[in-house]
Parts: C-alpha cells; sequence; structure tokens
C-alpha cells in the first residue's frame, strides 16, 4: 500500500509538473528582434490594439519593404503583425496592416500565421515559437530561425 501511495505522489507531482510547464508563455520575439514602433504612417487606431511590439524582420533580405513584427494583442494573445508600406515613396494611403493573433497554447504548438493579398500584392509571415521544427506548407520560405515568409 505504501509503494501504491508513493507512486501515486510522483505520478501527481509530474502532472502538476507538466501543467505549470505546458502553461508558461512561450517565448515568441526572436533573439535577434528589436523593439520596435509601429512607422508613422500606421494609423494610430490600430497601434492601440498591440503591445510588445518587436521588429522580427529586421536583417532579413527576403522580406523586402514589409515590415513583420511579433506582439501582443488587447487579448493577450501571441500575433505575427505585417506592416505592408504606400506604394509611390510612402505618400499614399495604399498601406495595409495584415495581423494573425492565437492564444499562447496554441502559439505554442503552432506558431502565428498570417496572409494578405490585395492591391497587386500578396504576401504571408509565419512565425515561430522558439525550438519549431515541424516541416513548413509548400510556399513557406524559412528566412530566420522563427520566421518564415511567404511571396
Amino acid at each position: 500500500m505504501r509503494k501504491l501511495a508513493l507512486i501515486l505522489l510522483a505520478a501527481s507531482a509530474v502532472l502538476v509538473l507538466a501543467g505549470c510547464t505546458a502553461s508558461a508563455n512561450p517565448e515568441f520575439a526572436p533573439a535577434s528582434g528589436s523593439p520596435a514602433e509601429f512607422p508613422e504612417w500606421v494609423r494610430e487606431d490600430f497601434t492601440n490594439e498591440y503591445s510588445d511590439l518587436t521588429l522580427v524582420s529586421e536583417d532579413t533580405e527576403e522580406v523586402d519593404q514589409d515590415l513583420i513584427y511579433s506582439a501582443r494583442n488587447t487579448k493577450d494573445f501571441v500575433c505575427v503583425v505585417i506592416a505592408t508600406p504606400p506604394t509611390g515613396g510612402g505618400d499614399g494611403d495604399d498601406w495595409f496592416l495584415s495581423a494573425g493573433c492565437v492564444p499562447p497554447s496554441r502559439f505554442a504548438e503552432n506558431g502565428a500565421m498570417v496572409s494578405y493579398g490585395g492591391g497587386g500584392r500578396s504576401g504571408g509571415a509565419h512565425l515561430f515559437p522558439t525550438g519549431f521544427n515541424i516541416p513548413l506548407e509548400a510556399g513557406w520560405v524559412r528566412v530566420s530561425p522563427q520566421l518564415a515568409i511567404r511571396d
């Protein structure tokens, strides 16, 4: 009986520890990312929706002019946000912001993904949690350990 009690106690401890580990917030900003703000051309009503904004596309030539960020939204979901600049040197109003947000537990399993298309422009970004090594779908290219893009 004593052995059974010890086994049950050990199993309970393992389950509690596993629950603590699984519920921890995953790291969602690559170590190479820089704390950031949206550019001036993004309207203020969009900027208030996101916190912990980190530029994750810095020094990534494959991204072109899009700016890709990791962030948290007002629901504390993990987000990948793409800011696509206006055409014609930045004076136009044809910029757009696209975001894909998921709860932290879902991000820990699959990351966060967003795709956009319109105005003759399209693309996408997939932000991964640390250590994510699941094969990518066709059309996606990994540009850093925690970021893949699609043109």
